[in-house]
């Protein structure tokens, strides 16, 4: 299995997160760990509505599977990555020194020898808290993504704008509302995607949720494809869930 290698690891930093010192740095077959000064702060944030710092950990958890995650298992650029569940929780810890991080990886599914589906594990640990964030992809092929767009009729998504400028949300009911994406909902970086991504989902689920900054754990599966076009009906389900549904078909739930 390749190595990402040290000087990577410092570019993939420099590109993303500014200039940053690595204090150490280890990689086995399948795990990464490196310590940094302080906390880096992920640039997906800029654009997440709620003001829940969990985001900023998904977001670099995210980042560094997808980037590294390509590398350690040869996964070319076109074969896209499809969050289908994650969970984030916090534990106390006796003090650390510096921002530590730990990835590993895990094979969940192979099909001719071609990996489908990969679950990646992120711990950071700084002062007294660690947190722990465990997502789960499917791995899909260009030949299965182009096929599965020409069924949506989205084969031209990066050049199509949807909607207004703006997503709208409205309160229908104790507990029920309508949502209406806009363009700034199925951005990634900037770049136009042909979904909704799961970051997305989750900052909308925490918006509404309206608990401030700090949530200790945070879980979420996603069940089918969320459509950037069509209204998005939400409903919450108790103190503890967010029901995100299309076409009166659950898409994710978010548990808070």
């Amino acid at each position: 299995m390749p190595m990402c290698g040290r000087e990577m690891i410092v570019e993939l930093l420099n590109s993303y997160y500014g200039s940053t010192s690595l204090l150490n740095y280890s990689e086995s077959e399948d795990e990464i760990q490196f310590q940094l000064p302080a906390p880096i702060t992920d640039r997906q944030t800029a654009s997440f509505r709620s003001q829940a710092t969990v985001l900023n950990e998904l977001a670099i958890s995210h980042r560094l599977s997808l980037l590294l995650g390509r590398t350690k298992f040869g996964l070319p650029e076109d074969f896209s990555f499809a969050i289908t569940s994650l969970e984030s929780f916090v534990q106390s810890i006796d003090a650390v020194d510096g921002y530590d991080l730990s990835l590993h990886f895990e094979v969940l599914a192979k099909r001719r020898d071609v990996i489908t589906g990969l679950k990646s594990n992120l711990v950071t640990k700084y002062g007294v808290e660690s947190r722990t964030t465990t997502t789960s992809f499917n791995v899909l092929p260009p030949a299965l993504t182009n096929f599965v767009r020409r069924q949506r009729g989205f084969m031209d998504f990066s050049e199509v704008k949807i909607g207004g400028d703006k997503s709208h949300l409205e309160n229908v009911a104790d507990n029920q509302f309508r949502y209406y994406p806009s363009e700034e909902d199925r951005l990634s970086d900037g770049k136009r995607v042909d979904h909704v991504p799961a970051l997305t989902l989750i900052d909308i689920a925490l918006w509404i949720d309206n608990k401030g900054a700090a949530y200790s754990r945070v879980s979420a599966e996603f069940l089918n494809y969320t459509d950037p076009r069509l209204t998005l009906e939400i409903e919450r389900k108790d103190q503890n869930a967010v029901e995100f549904l299309q076409n009166g078909k659950s898409v994710a739930v978010v548990h808070l």
